[in-house]
Order: structure tokens, then sequence, then C-alpha cells
């Protein structure tokens, strides 16, 4: 059994980007003692006491730009050798996941990352003999904006519209309520005179590439901040309302699938009466809470939801939604599973 003084592994995940960049040096100061900034004041408000949490840091390399994801490697082993925090490096060649397996590259690499971080978490704790750790992102509130529009212009319900939760399960996002551009100045800040490439990796694709992100990034949040300078923090309070009465709905459906889902590790079964039975918004939200059972990574979309139940009444109907997920009706019952 751990001791009432077991220290709390924290795992930042870090890319090398300022973001993380910062939340590494940040969780650094803040365990060193340092309380005399606004930034380090939030931070204490979300992580257990600084003699408490030992930081670990896992940099996943996608193995996507060649030489710059092999800078981005040794950036990020080189800080940590500085800054004397424990590293883990995995390299996952995405590409090639991409080609065997169904879903964006954006969604492979992102469950790849968890998968990874979940694992060197259950690392972590049994280095430091700990019952459970955190795992940390550097998400600010600019991914935040960016997710609410990337999720609405797809097509979503209001727990998408919430977008980016601050926590959930042993996942913590510290930063979500800080811009970039004020994690930038205070790295500049803490090495004055240093240059912005030597602080910190620039991923040229962030706002090059092609993907939906970097599209909306690009050409979308540009146009909003000449339109109306500042309208982040706004959506930021607006997303908080969505997130709040959506958690209170979430909770009263989450009781009901308790009752009612069969799930054995392997496939998850509820019967058709149970959607059946409830106006069309009520069965979204079940049926939601039912696939993020078998994967609570799923970015499902609410077409995808629609279709299944279109089809609750016809025997033998299969689907697959996101997160390589397979829905089959079988006579009275809704099987979900992971396809192969």
């Amino acid at each position: 059994m751990a001791s009432a003084q077991a220290k709390t592994p924290v795992l930042l995940m870090v890319s090398g980007g300022s973001d993380s960049t910062a939340l590494l040096e940040l969780v650094c100061a803040y365990r060193a003692g340092e309380v005399d900034d606004d930034l380090l004041v939030m931070l204490a408000r979300q992580l257990p006491a600084p003699d408490h949490i030992v930081p670990y840091v896992l940099h996943v390399n996608h193995l996507l730009r060649g030489e710059d994801s092999d800078g981005d490697e040794r950036f990020v082993r080189e800080l940590c050798n500085r800054l004397d925090v424990p590293c883990e490096v995995q390299r996952v060649d995405i590409d090639a996941l991409a080609r065997t397996r169904k879903g964006g590259m954006e969604a492979i690499a992102r469950e790849e990352r968890y998968r990874l971080a979940n694992a060197a978490l259950e690392r972590a704790c049994a280095q430091t003999h700990a019952e459970g750790g955190l795992i940390c992102t550097a998400h600010t509130i600019d991914d935040r904006v960016e997710t609410f529009f990337m999720r609405a212009l797809v097509g979503t319900g209001p727990g998408g519209l919430a977008s980016i939760p601050r926590e959930r399960g042993n996942l913590r996002r510290p930063l979500l309520d800080v811009t970039r551009r004020q994690l930038r100045d205070w790295l500049r800040r803490r090495h004055p005179g240093v240059p912005d490439g030597e602080l910190w990796r620039e991923d040229e694709t962030n706002l090059t590439g092609s993907n939906f992100r970097s599209q909306v990034r690009r050409e979308l949040m540009p146009v909003l901040r000449q339109l109306r300078p500042g309208f982040e923090r706004s959506l930021a309070q607006t997303m908080d309302l969505i997130a709040d009465e959506d958690e209170e709905r979430r909770q009263q459906v989450e009781s009901l699938v308790y009752r009612t889902l069969a799930w054995d590790g392997r496939e998850a079964r509820i019967p058709r009466s149970t959607l059946e039975g409830t106006g069309r918004p009520l069965a979204r939200r079940i049926l939601r809470s039912c696939l993020l059972v078998v994967n609570p990574d799923a970015r499902l979309e609410a077409t995808q939801i629609d279709r299944v139940l279109d089809s609750l009444d016809e025997t033998g109907f299969t689907t697959e939604v996101s997160g390589g997920l397979r829905v089959t009706v079988q006579d009275d019952v809704l099987v979900i599973r992971k396809a192969q």
C-alpha cells in the first residue's frame, strides 16, 4: 500500500513546440517552489503540492517530417537532460499505420499518443510505487477554439461544442485558459536574449499543412480575430456553459447506460428498446455513451450516430464509425466492438 507521502507521477506529453516546452518548464519551476507568476499560480490550482509530484516526459516521434521530426526528438531529449527530468521517447510510424487503419492520420496519431502515454504512466507509477498518476498535455485556449469550429463544421452535439475538456480520468490540461502567445512570452521572459528558434521547435505544417486543423488555424482564425479581437475569451465562456449543462445530462445518461449496457471488455451489448423507447436527442446521447465505453478516445460525428439510430429496425445492419468501432444490429440488441 502506498504511504501517505507517496509521490504522484506527472507525465508531461512534450512535442518540443512552444506550448509543451512551456508546460515542461512551468512544471519544473512549480516543483522548485516558484509561485511569483500568474501561470504558476494557475498551475498550483490544478496539480498536487510541489513536493508531492515527480515529473516525467513522453515524446512521441511520429516519423512524419524526416529530419525535422528527429530534430524535435533531439531537442526534447536535450531539454529534459538540462532540466533533469526523465524522458521517454517512442517512435511510431504513423504513415504506415494510416495505410492499415481506418480514420484520418491526425486521429490515428492522437490515439497512439494517448495509448503510449497511459503505458508510460504505468511504468512511472511502478518506479515511484504510486497507486496512480496524472497525464498532462499542453492544450491552450487556441486549441480549444480551433476544435470548437472543427467540430461545429463537421456536425456535433453539445458535448462536441464544449470542445476540449479540462480533465478526463487521469488526464489534465492545465493550460486550457492560456493563449499560445502568453506561453511564448513567458518563455522569452524566462530566457532573455535567446532566439525563439532555440527556445522551442516550430512545426511548419501547423500553418502550411493540408489537414483540417491547419486550414482552420491558417484561414479561419485570422478572420475571426480581425472581426472580433479577443473573441477567444468570450467563446471559452460559452463553451464552459455548454460543458456544465452537458455534464449534468451526461451523468444522467451514464446512470442509464450503467444499468442497461452489458460490456465484457471485448464487446458491448445494449437492448434496442433502450434506444427505441426514447426521443432522438436522448437516444443520441445513450448511443454515444455506449460507443465511448468501447473506445473512450473515439471522436464521434453526429451523422454517424444518426445513421445507426435510423437503422435500428434493420436486423443484420452493420456499419463502422470513428474510433475503429463496428456497430451491428442483432435481433433485439445493438452490438458494439472494435473493428478488426
